[in-house]
């Protein structure tokens, strides 16, 4: 699909999706992209009278795997819980000790906090009475914090220069870090290589991790091997700044500041395999839905867009009137594709347990009826005095007789003659 900067969607896009969208004003909208209608209509979820200059919306993520609670964090020190109900929405604020957030996280009744200045609070949502948050220090600068969607219990944080590298701690176990990246060995004019861990995603577990930065790299972790990148991807080209990332299975998604959207395979991390076009602005946000297909981007050019992960076809673009900070990804419906498909085995082994009995009943005469008419049938070749004679073997007989009787007859003829 060509380039374009109008409201579009693409026929072919028929997921019942929804999408909910923060920006740099500190509106908090909501799209329906499945609506017949309205696909870009577009509903704001917060009062627009108390937002002000701090009030860019600076973290956005699910609170629970339900994804039925939306968490809001803001240039300031208040986030907002966000519960979708059948009756509506209802909000909740946390108040924390500092801002801005730059990530949030709910495990069981607290919800965390990475503040920017390096701290990661914790914080009771329905306290009996107000306690101040619990603090963590990771280091003098934060830029994210990434829950682990399989383990929920696992956050992960990062940010610029090398003492706020990538770090995995265990909400389970009173915050305590269990992982600590290493950077590479330094080049060959013997001097540090830059840090700067400006996004973090978890690859399907709380094991692997993927980091992109500022610097131009995309690193591949695994904590269970080492503390140095398994993979690693460096960029040559002059003004790649990765902003973002997410990752799923083999592939990890980036966006650059300069409005590019790369996918690379973990299992050959030379080049990107993916570019995803449309762009006219710095990719601020990424998010996948569940299924892995559609990957959902929030952009500074003000638009929301949604590709095909695999084709990288442009499926749906909106114009949301604000720079898109944040972005996220639900669907309307949750699909039970592996009891569709348990049922759909079931009843293709009820057809195959039924077919070879129809065909062995139907089948066996059949090969009779040929058979008898195969050795009825004549040879390709034979005459039909031969046919008959196969058909009568008396005849052969007769028919010798007869030779016989002629060839006396003309002997007797001859010997009269002379």
């Amino acid at each position: 699909m060509k380039w374009t900067t109008a409201n579009l969607k693409h026929p072919n896009y028929t997921a019942h999706h929804e999408i909910y969208v923060g920006t740099h004003t500190g509106s908090f909208k909501h799209l329906l992209p499945a609506s017949e209608k309205a696909p870009h209509g577009q509903r704001n979820l917060s009062d627009l009278k108390d937002l002000d200059k701090e009030s860019r919306v600076t973290a956005l993520a699910f609170g629970n795997d339900a994804r039925t609670e939306i968490l809001l964090g803001r240039a300031k020190n208040i986030a907002e819980v966000h519960s979708i109900g059948e009756e509506g929405f209802s909000v909740r604020n946390a108040t924390f000790s500092a801002a801005p957030i730059v990530g949030l996280a709910r495990y069981n009744d607290k919800l965390i906090a990475g503040i920017g200045n390096g701290e990661l609070q914790s914080l009771e949502l329905d306290p009996e009475e107000e306690t101040p948050p619990v603090v963590i220090s990771t280091g003098n600068q934060m830029d994210h914090l990434r829950q682990c969607a399989q383990a929920r219990n696992i956050v992960a944080t990062g940010g610029k220069e090398r003492q706020n590298n990538l770090k995995v701690y265990d909400l389970s176990a009173d915050g305590k870090q269990i992982f600590t990246s290493k950077n590479l060995p330094n080049d060959y004019l013997q001097l540090e290589v830059p840090v700067w861990d400006s996004d973090i995603g978890f690859v399907d577990g709380p094991s692997v991790l993927a980091t992109c930065s500022r610097h131009g790299y995309v690193r591949l972790y695994d904590t269970r091997k080492q503390r140095r990148p398994v993979a690693c991807f460096a960029s040559e080209e002059h003004g790649m700044s990765f902003a973002t990332l997410v990752a799923r299975g083999n592939y990890i998604y980036t966006g650059t500041t300069m409005g590019a959207l790369k996918a690379f395979d973990t299992r050959r991390m030379k080049t990107h395999v993916h570019t995803y076009k449309g762009f006219t602005g710095g990719v601020s946000d990424l998010h996948l839905d569940p299924t892995g297909r559609f990957l959902s981007s929030a952009s500074l050019d003000r638009y929301v867009r949604v590709h095909d992960t695999d084709s990288t076809v442009l499926l749906y673009q909106c114009y949301v009137k604000s720079k898109a900070t944040k972005v996220l990804l639900r669907p309307l419906k949750e699909e039970k594709p592996e009891v569709a498909d348990e049922q759909e085995e079931e009843e293709d082994e009820e057809a195959d347990d039924l077919v070879p009995q129809k065909i062995s009943v139907k089948t066996t005469p059949v090969d009779d009826e040929y058979e008898d008419m195969f050795e009825q049938m004549p040879t390709v070749g034979d005459s039909e005095e031969e046919t008959e004679e196969q058909e009568n073997p008396t005849a052969k007989v007769e028919k010798a007789k007869q030779k016989r009787k002629a060839a006396n007859q003309s002997q007797k003829t001859k010997k009269k003659k002379v």
